[in-house]
């Protein structure tokens, strides 16, 4: 069989990503740090090609999903893109040959306050998000799911706080610190260039070991979610089995975290028109 790894890959963890500057299309970095990100994708993607893998899969985890360019790509490297999708970041983890997955350029949750533009998804609609009672990053959550489908994640880079975080549920896997926050908006690190060719070498490494186990939770799932809009948490309440736990507040709970992810995703993206403002 077809030997693939995934990579579910976001921007606000590369090297040099400072600020919301550099995070749409709109403004005036976005250009640049599109370029750093594909960069550091390559540079997994490449190591992982050098180690046996076949074929790799990129999922991109940010903003409107149109950040990594897929001219840059090499061979043998398929490229999600846009939303609306069901498994968001993770989706294509499932697909029969997937062995393993890396998190690049990832983020802290809204629990590190200190890492650098840290939140859950979509800072504009959530403040935070727990699981069973634990706090949640994406990270947390996206290896819950890769989890389910026997995917371990053996490879995260970002931001220290971020790297840290990763041992609650990738104790096993190689962290690449990319870049140190100074606060929320304000880092230090290597030229891109540099920590493109150090993030080789590590994910050469991750590779190269045997696989660890997935980080797999057991069910019942109960969900809580801090939404941004009182409104928004209102009308989450009107679905079936959502209850409201305060103005901003919703709790509901889930057989599977594909059902789980599945009503992250509804809860980020629905429209009446059906088309997420992106």
């Amino acid at each position: 069989m077809t030997r693939k790894l995934f990579i579910s890959a976001d921007i606000e963890g590369c090297a040099a990503v400072a600020s919301v500057h550099a995070l749409a299309p709109d403004r005036w970095e976005w250009s640049a740090a599109r370029k750093w990100m594909t960069h550091e994708v390559v540079s997994v993607a490449e190591a992982a090609m050098a180690s046996g893998y076949d074929e790799v899969i990129v999922a991109d985890g940010h903003g409107n999903a149109h950040n990594i360019d897929p001219d840059a790509l090499p061979d043998n490297v398929s490229l999600i893109r846009s939303w609306p999708r069901p498994m968001l970041q993770m989706q294509g983890v499932d697909e029969p040959g997937v062995e393993a997955c890396a998190f690049v350029g990832y983020h802290a949750g809204p629990g590190s306050p200190d890492s650098i533009l840290s939140h859950i998804y979509n800072g504009a609609a959530f403040r935070s998000i727990g699981l069973n009672g634990e706090a949640c990053s994406e990270g947390y959550l996206n290896a819950a799911l890769a989890g389910a489908y026997g995917r371990p994640v053996i490879l995260v880079a970002g931001d220290e706080q971020t790297i840290a975080e990763a041992r609650t549920y990738a104790p096993d896997a190689e962290g690449f610190v990319s870049k140190h926050s100074i606060g929320w908006r304000s880092q230090r690190s290597l030229p891109p260039a540099q920590v493109c060719r150090q993030l080789g070498a590590v994910a050469q490494r991750a590779f190269q070991k045997p696989l660890p186990a997935p980080f797999v939770l057991s069910g019942p799932f109960h969900l809580e979610i801090e939404t941004v809009s009182q409104g928004s948490a209102e009308m989450l309440s009107y679905l079936r089995g959502v209850k409201r736990t305060g103005s901003f507040g919703i709790s509901t709970q889930f057989d599977s975290i594909e059902e789980l992810m599945r009503f992250i995703a509804f809860a980020t993206f629905y429209t009446p028109s059906g088309v997420p403002a992106l």
